[in-house]
């Protein structure tokens, strides 16, 4: 079981830095669902490196980016990659096994469209895209095991390592400048997670609470309110080296947006409240004990399909995994 549990706990621990939307934008610093399978393992001592590539497209009626309030229903689609690098070292930690963590993403295209609903862009088609390095997230874990329940302490901090400038709009060409790859902001994310393996019978069961809290954009004087993310997983394992199951997530903030920022956002939109709130379900799909340039793999297909947004982006979340064990 822990050689099994060594392979697919990398997949959790390559916590994703998302694209430079937050809840001022209509997504958070954390990306919500990558806390899945074996959530709650922190693998044996080791390196681990975990690669993945999201594909992402949703819509929102109304929202700011970077300063700029857009009252129309606007579409993003956005692809990115992260690269994740986890070191386990042979040491004790408060009678658990700590362990750090990298993440580096970059992000290939994300194009934002929309048709203008105020003056002067009535009717006009609006697209902008951007592309490049976003922000890096850095996080210290602590596992502890007993029996077949396994849980896990983490900390996440998402620093602003990504391209950042206020929207800017150009009237006479009739376009706007306002997706960015980074997030002018820091955050910070506590986590506690839990797994319940039965190796015998293979079913699986994980979960993770965190807390997001976020630092004022000084560009914008936006302050995005603290979130709650829940995530759980439910899989069944095969001794093929198969699972399968289901896995979602729900996302709310904790109070409203402050700043001047938000109240400007809050008054463009004619918007009582910016708390924002999504949830997200599908089918998520495993295989361990494959081998690749030489080392053990572990690759991870999972879907989820967005709904009850509110101030967030909708979205559709394809997402393909491989991780290795050195």
């Amino acid at each position: 079981m822990k050689k099994f549990a060594k392979i697919f706990s990398v997949f959790v621990l390559g916590l994703f830095p998302g694209l430079a939307l937050a809840v001022e934008g209509g997504m958070g610093a954390y990306l919500l669902g990558s806390r899945d399978s074996f959530a709650g393992i922190v693998p044996g001592p080791g390196s681990y490196l975990s690669f993945d590539l999201v594909s992402t497209r949703g819509n929102i009626d109304g929202l700011s980016l970077a300063g700029l309030p857009i009252r129309a229903d606007s579409d993003l689609s956005v692809t990115f990659a992260k690269l994740s690098y986890t070191y386990v070292p042979n040491a004790e930690l408060w009678g658990g096994q700590p362990a750090f963590n990298l993440t580096v993403p970059y992000v290939f295209d994300a194009t934002l469209d929309y048709t203008g609903i105020t003056p002067p862009f009535v009717g006009v088609p609006i697209s902008d895209s951007t592309s490049g390095l976003s922000d890096i997230t850095l996080t210290s874990l602590v596992g502890w095991h007993d029996k077949k329940w396994h849980y896990s302490a983490a900390f996440s901090v998402f620093a602003p390592t990504g391209s950042y400038e206020k929207a800017t709009v150009d009237i006479p060409n009739r376009t706007i400048s306002a997706l960015n790859t980074g997030k002018n902001i820091w955050s910070f994310q506590p986590v506690f997670a839990a797994t319940y393996f039965d190796p015998a019978s293979g079913f699986e069961f994980s979960g993770a609470a965190s807390l997001l809290f976020s630092t004022r954009n000084s560009a914008t004087d936006y302050q995005n309110a603290p979130a709650l993310n829940l995530e759980a997983s439910l899989l069944q394992h095969t001794k093929s080296g198969w699972a399968f199951g289901a896995t979602g997530y729900a996302y709310s903030q904790i109070g409203d947006d402050s700043g001047a920022g938000a109240e400007a956002t809050r008054a463009a939109l004619g918007a009582e409240s910016l708390s924002g709130r999504v949830f997200g379900l599908g089918p998520i799909l495993t295989y361990s004990g494959a081998t690749f340039l030489g080392q053990e793999a572990s690759f991870k297909l999972k879907y989820y399909k967005e709904f009850g947004a509110k101030r967030r982006f909708e979205s559709d979340v394809l997402w393909m995994n491989m991780a290795l064990t050195f």
